[in-house]
Formats: C-alpha cells, sequence, structure tokens
C-alpha cells in the first residue's frame, strides 16, 4: 500500500504522515528531503529533477507499505498511478498560517532575526505559502491540488477543516479498511 499526503504547507501533511507510518508499521518519506539538497542553508538549493525523481522512486519502490507526505506530482505525470491512496489536507487560511509561523519560529528560534539570510528566506517563504488558496496563484496552490485530485485514478480522502490529530487517523483508517489494493510482490 502506497499512500500519499499532500496539501498546503502548514496543513499537517508531515504531522499525519509521521504519525500513520509509526502507528501502522509503515515507512515515511518526506518529499521535500528529495526536492531540496541537503546545505548549510536549509531549503537553498534545488535538486536535479531527474536525480530527485530517481532518488525518490528507488525509495518509494524499496517499501511495500509507505506513506509520502508533499506535493509530487509535478515532478512526473507518471507517478500519478503510483500509489493507492491519496488524502489531501485542507485548513483555513488563518489557522494553517498561524500554524506555520508558529513551526518556523519552533525550528530556527532567535536565528529568524539575528540572521539576516534566514530572516529574508523566511519571509519570502511565509509570502509564499500565504498566497496558497488565491485561485490564479502560478504556483503550489489549492487549484494545482483540486486539479491533481481531479486526474488521480485512486481513492481520494478530503480531509477539509481544523480536525485533531486523532480524528484524521481515523477518518485514513476507515477509508483504508474499504480500499482493495495492489499487493505488490515480495522482494
Amino acid at each position: 500500500m502506497k499512500i500519499i499526503i499532500f496539501g498546503a504547507s502548514g496543513a499537517g501533511t508531515s504531522t499525519l504522515a509521521k504519525a500513520f507510518a509509526r502507528e501502522n508499521g509503515y515507512q515515511h518519506i518526506e518529499a521535500d528531503n528529495y526536492y531540496w539538497l541537503k546545505t548549510e542553508r536549509p531549503y537553498e538549493t534545488r535538486r536535479n529533477p531527474a536525480e530527485r525523481n530517481r532518488l525518490f522512486l528507488e525509495d518509494l519502490n524499496s517499501h511495500r507499505k509507505v506513506v509520502v507526505a508533499g506535493s509530487i506530482f509535478k515532478w512526473d505525470p507518471a507517478m500519478f498511478g503510483l500509489f493507492d491512496l491519496a488524502v489531501f489536507l485542507w485548513l483555513p487560511p488563518e489557522i494553517r498560517m498561524q500554524r506555520l509561523i508558529l513551526r518556523e519560529k519552533q525550528r530556527y528560534g532567535s536565528l529568524l532575526e539575528s540572521d539576516p539570510w534566514l530572516k529574508e528566506h523566511n519571509a519570502d517563504f511565509i509570502a509564499w505559502a500565504s498566497r496558497y488558496d488565491e485561485p490564479d496563484f502560478p504556483s503550489r496552490s489549492l487549484t494545482l491540488h483540486k486539479n491533481w485530485i481531479g486526474q488521480l485514478k485512486i481513492p481520494v480522502l478530503e480531509i477539509s477543516g481544523d480536525f485533531p490529530l486523532a480524528e484524521r487517523l481515523q477518518r485514513m483508517q476507515e477509508k483504508l479498511a474499504g480500499i482493495k489494493y495492489r499487493e505488490a510482490p515480495q522482494q
């Protein structure tokens, strides 16, 4: 079973994926770990798309039970057919942005004020993330995600609203209980 959880930055995709993986014996894969190179300054250098896709697919295909957090469908159209379930998370912008700003403060602490590069980089990121719900935003957006949902030929669970993690996990379990999935051959 391969599951993808996607939504806006700050919607809780990583939190849900980590919790689901931990409780159900799945491998958790974070899309950002493939999209960005590990550099001294985080999220500064994008990985070459061909290398990114190769590394991601190697890891995805090396496990029978995988849950991916992140928006990867724009990477390669073939990725639409790799999953058995998609989970889309949406939060009202004011809640999502409040959580995102808090996460960034927890992640970087006083560096957000003392490091000029990080301060500017973070301000740009927050400005970018705040535009997710704008209909004509040309980057990762609600419009793009809704278009992806329309192209998927697998079950999709949409969770819209501010629900506790336990309820999100329960909704995933209920959706999974009704899905017959293709069993990958054992290696």
